[in-house]
């Protein structure tokens, strides 16, 4: 339930790791919840959710949770598009965004985000990603605050590969990878309390 940059190479598995993780909380980790996937191009974001999609088909049909039956035995319809997916039971959904092309535009698409799990891939290729995420973070507050009343994972995630430092975005990333606490193995040492107190004095 915490906010994570990572930043890696390509081909180094950080996508493919959160997908595997988001495909885990959509399919059994919370209910009635929300998760926005975003990339540089929108293109980008579809095709996240089309990877989630194919790993999802990858494992047992008992694990897919893909067919449902309402109470009259009949299957439930699953709303599923290039650009969104909804658990048939337990009222999950997944949504793909596109970024923005202004900073008008980027400021409307971080405040309409009143989500607990969005998910930003390439952040330092994103434009106007530090508009976006200003815009975005008091609704996040709302969404995760709601979440954690319910006991429901939430987080915003970030997945990115080194930005080129000539560019805005680029950065921006930049300077908040190093405004971050750096994560080490210590923490799995310690109790969540304690990691949140090192992150309070960060």
């Amino acid at each position: 339930n915490w906010n994570t940059f990572t930043e890696l190479p390509r081909q180094h598995g950080k996508t493919i790791a959160v997908i595997c993780r988001q495909l885990w909380t959509f399919l059994f980790g919370t209910s009635n919840s929300e998760m926005v996937f975003i990339n540089k191009k929108f293109e980008d974001s579809k095709l996240n959710l089309q990877r989630l999609k194919d790993i999802r088909d990858a494992l047992p049909s008992y694990l897919r949770m893909q067919d449902q039956y309402g109470p009259d035995g009949k299957k439930l319809k699953v709303k599923n598009s290039v650009e969104t997916l909804e658990h048939p039971f337990n009222g999950n959904r997944i949504k793909t965004l596109a970024s923005a092309r202004n900073k008008v535009a980027a400021n409307s698409l971080g405040r309409g985000m009143t989500i607990p799990l969005p998910w930003f891939d390439e952040y330092a290729f994103i434009p106007y990603n530090d508009i976006i995420y200003l815009a975005m973070v008091p609704a996040f507050k709302t969404a995760s605050q709601n979440a954690k009343n319910n006991h429901a994972p939430y987080g915003i995630t970030i997945t990115t590969t080194p930005g080129d430092m000539t560019t805005d975005e680029g950065t921006a990333a930049y300077a908040m990878k190093e405004a971050a606490t750096e994560f080490t193995e210590l923490w799995y040492d310690k109790s969540p309390e304690q990691i949140q107190e090192i992150l309070s004095k960060n």
